[in-house]
């Protein structure tokens, strides 16, 4: 018996798709997510959606192997899909219902410009982030990623504690 996704085909175990083709038919889907994306800005726009849908396995298919990622809040930058994965597992487990809104994007060449706001539930209460986010797009995968909190945050210290730790 085999499961589709799309034009994908996989095989099933009874009922339940295996667990290695899970990952290989989430994997081609983010792969052909990806290539299908053809500008950088759907490039990104592609990852804030899979952000959205809390799809791990692809927004980190939608950086390339040896990414890299900085902060304004991180103490070094990051690189790779291991750290690119560990940043977003400590983003959801620290809002597990972030979303991202899109505010704009500001496109020039390879490179794209997006004012967001992450929303979510942080102890409690309720959180609203703008964030500057600039990226670099090559072969239709994300290379370097920068991004700059807006918010005041020592103003908002029910969030500092995350910040300090890396989290957000």
């Amino acid at each position: 018996m085999l499961a589709r996704m799309g034009n994908l085909r996989f095989p099933l175990t009874g009922s339940r798709l295996r667990l290695p083709a899970l990952f290989v038919a989430l994997a081609a889907a983010a792969a052909a997510a990806a290539s299908a994306a053809s500008s950088p800005r759907e490039v990104v726009a592609a990852k804030f959606a899979a952000v959205n849908r809390h799809a791990l396995p692809e927004i980190i298919l939608h950086y390339a192997p040896d990414a890299i990622v900085t902060a304004s809040d991180f103490c070094a930058p990051r690189k790779g899909h291991a750290d690119i994965e560990r940043t977003y597992r400590g983003i959801f487990a620290a809002l597990p219902d972030a979303a991202v809104d899109v505010q704009e994007y500001v496109v020039e060449g390879d490179n794209v410009a997006a004012r967001i706001v992450v929303r979510g539930q942080f102890k409690g209460r309720t959180v609203s982030i703008p964030i500057m986010n600039f990226f670099t797009v090559s072969n239709g995968l994300i290379v370097r990623t920068g991004c700059s909190t807006m918010a005041d945050v020592p103003a908002r210290p029910e969030m500092a504690a995350s910040v300090r730790l890396g989290v957000l």
